[in-house]
């Protein structure tokens, strides 16, 4: 196991996060648990979190061609601004989450 530590936001919050062998920053592995919080309890830090996170993946998904995962990750992406927003998508968030974790499977 190793230990990551994340710096976030303006305010200077910072998360200590245990991952798994072969997770690393911007994995899908490393979203999930963030997306379900930041759509679940719509929590500052975890839509940051995510939002950083999945920035990572999308800039991955681009070296590698991988276009339609980079643009279900922008997808995610917006979700998660509209529920910073407190203008979430509810089911409509989970479907994007889920096709990323399709089509983003491997990265």
């Amino acid at each position: 196991m190793r230990l990551t530590f994340l710096g976030v936001g303006v305010g200077v919050s910072f998360v200590l996060v245990a991952l798994g062998p072969g997770a690393r920053a911007g994995s899908l592995a490393m979203l999930e648990p963030w997306v379900r919080n930041c759509f679940t309890t719509q929590r500052r830090q975890a839509c940051e979190q995510v939002l950083l996170q999945a920035e990572a993946l999308q800039q991955r998904a681009a070296d590698r061609d991988r276009y339609p995962c980079q643009s279900m990750v922008l997808g995610l992406q917006a979700d998660v601004v509209m529920v910073q927003l407190r203008q979430g998508r509810g089911a409509r968030a989970l479907e994007t989450w889920a096709a990323v974790r399709q089509r983003c499977s491997g990265l």
